[in-house]
């Protein structure tokens, strides 16, 4: 099952969160809703490849060791929308994103769309039934949009 991010973008997207399992964006679960703890500003900063490579749009993917490979299909993984956001490039006039479910629609603020997570994975395998993501958005964490179809942009 796909997603559509359709209405007031430049470019219309598909959005297919089986592939996402390999995708170096993605966050555990369990840690998305955490505060990011400060980085000091005194560590010596030096080119680093890999540092490099995980802010190239989209990450390069790295080879996974069997041991990677294995944690990856026993976790739950959610995925920040906001990159695929700014790759449609959402018109300036555009306020609100409207979730075409199974059941209905529901209409958010874009700022909410924006910092939203996409549950993708439940135990390393693919939502089925509700799926084929959940939208966990930050005003609302403890109950996600699922059965999402399509993503208009008005």
């Amino acid at each position: 099952m796909i997603i559509t991010l359709t209405g007031k973008v430049e470019f219309p997207l598909t959005l297919d969160p089986t592939v996402w399992i390999f995708d170096d964006r993605k966050v555990l679960f369990e840690n998305a809703f955490k505060e990011a703890e400060p980085v000091p500003d005194t560590e010596e900063k030096h080119w680093d490849q890999s540092v490099y490579q995980q802010k190239m749009k989209p990450p390069i993917n790295k080879s996974l060791s069997r041991e990677e490979r294995k944690k990856a299909l026993e976790n739950s993984y959610v995925m920040p929308i906001a990159d695929f956001i700014a790759t449609a490039k959402i018109q300036e006039d555009a306020t609100h994103a409207v979730f075409v479910t199974e059941t209905g629609e529901e209409s958010v603020a874009l700022d909410d769309l924006k910092k939203s997570m996409f549950l993708f994975a439940v135990d390393g395998r693919s939502i089925k039934e509700t799926g084929p993501a959940h939208c966990y958005l930050p005003s609302k964490k403890e109950q996600p949009i699922k059965a999402i179809r399509q993503i208009r942009i008005s």
